[in-house]
């Protein structure tokens, strides 16, 4: 998508609406760009549907994929990843009996698929290391306290090796585990927290 917001009328629309709170609801987590930068991306977002033939109020996927772009084009590239991030409901909170007083975030890893219309192509391991990095800092907070729920651990790992092989299957699966989990010691050491979120999966 090209960015051209000055293509756009100044006056509001469902659309921009709709885009705004995307964007305000979706980067409350993290470093959240400028009223003004929130602004010009809806506009450009706009433009483009406009330009498509597109009328009311477009499913939140698409806008966020579009929107993630034109943040990515104006160079803010940390809030596009949480765009798509938590925009496409690859990570998103939960709750969780046992938790306890520990708040839990679960990464759907049947989203880490590469798409045609996708913005990150995520491909297993280097792709969740991108996005731990992209995550950390919804537990600074805490000082580390929470839980990485993952889902979809065993579908991922039996479409990634093909289901002859179930026994490598379950190996990936348990290098996927033990991956997260070194990752976010490391970020728990870089980051200066007292504890480790807990990695659970949710498939067991």
């Amino acid at each position: 998508m090209i960015l051209n917001p000055g293509a756009c009328d100044s006056g509001g629309s469902a659309i921009r609406a709709q885009i705004e709170g995307e964007l305000q609801a979706t980067c409350l987590v993290t470093d959240k760009p400028s009223p003004a930068t929130v602004e010009e991306v809806a506009r450009a977002v706009e433009f483009f549907l406009s330009q498509q033939g597109s009328e009311g109020i477009v499913d939140s996927r698409s806008v966020n994929l579009l929107a993630s772009q034109a943040l990515h084009s104006l160079g803010e590239g940390r809030a596009a990843r949480s765009l798509v991030l938590f925009g496409t409901g690859m990570i998103r909170p939960a709750s969780w009996e046992i938790s306890g007083d520990r708040d839990m975030w679960v990464l759907d890893l049947r989203e880490m698929t590469v798409r045609s219309d996708a913005v990150l192509e995520l491909i297993i391991f280097n792709g969740l290391s991108i996005v731990l990095d992209s995550i950390a800092d919804i537990w600074d907070e805490t000082g580390g306290l929470g839980i990485l729920g993952l889902r979809h651990v065993w579908s991922t790992a039996r479409g990634l090796l093909g289901p002859a092989d179930a026994a490598a299957a379950r190996e990936l699966e348990s290098e996927i585990v033990a991956l997260c989990t070194n990752k976010l010691q490391k970020q728990r050491t870089e980051r200066g927290w007292a504890n480790c979120p807990e990695v659970v999966n949710l498939d067991i």
